[in-house]
């Protein structure tokens, strides 16, 4: 039985977080020149924000994409070339429009959301209450945002002009290691 692509996704980004929260913890020790000692509750609350904020990543990526398709057909994508007796068909033609788009609602709409899901999430898990979660979002949406631009809209470009639709969530996961190393140490 074959594993469903968002379950896959989800698996891998939860899997990615724990180790980038384990590296952020040994980051942590050395800085502070004390012996490493995993904090498993905070390994644990990071690896279920991923399980929970994934699949809504995965969605996201996959109705960006529905929205505004990155290849178009060209003239002669639809029909068959012959050439040295093969049949070939020419790549699709990248929609720079709809590209430029994806990666401005992704940075803008996208990213805001991930971080507000992401400070709510990790808010949750550490049982903290309702005042508190708002203030964190007040105080940390926009250092998160900021750190954000550093880094995303390049994993953004790639992803929507290179990495084919249904690997990147994976792409974003791999360069999502730094991203959350950053994010467990900004978050304690």
């Amino acid at each position: 039985m074959a594993i469903p692509p968002i379950a896959k996704a989800t698996l891998q980004a939860a899997l990615i977080n724990a180790g980038s929260n384990v590296l952020a913890q040994g980051i942590k020790a050395y800085r502070a020149n004390t012996t490493f000692e995993l904090d498993i509750e905070s390994l644990m609350q990071f690896t279920t924000c991923a399980f929970i904020t994934s699949p809504l990543s995965y969605l996201w990526l996959g109705t960006l994409e529905s929205w505004l398709p990155g290849r178009v057909p060209d003239s002669k994508t639809d029909q068959r070339e012959n050439k040295n007796d093969k049949q070939t068909l020419s790549k699709p033609s990248l929609n720079f429009t709809n590209t430029v788009a994806k990666i401005v609602i992704d940075q803008a709409i996208g990213g805001a959301w991930n971080t507000i899901v992401f400070i709510l999430t990790m808010g949750i898990l550490r049982g903290l209450d309702y005042d508190t979660i708002t203030g964190q979002i007040q105080s940390d949406f926009w250092p998160i945002m900021v750190g954000g631009l550093k880094l995303w809209p390049l994993v953004s470009i790639l992803n929507f002009t290179v990495v084919p639709a249904n690997r990147r969530l994976l792409v974003g996961n791999i360069f999502g290691v730094v991203w959350a190393i950053y994010l467990s140490l900004m978050s304690g």
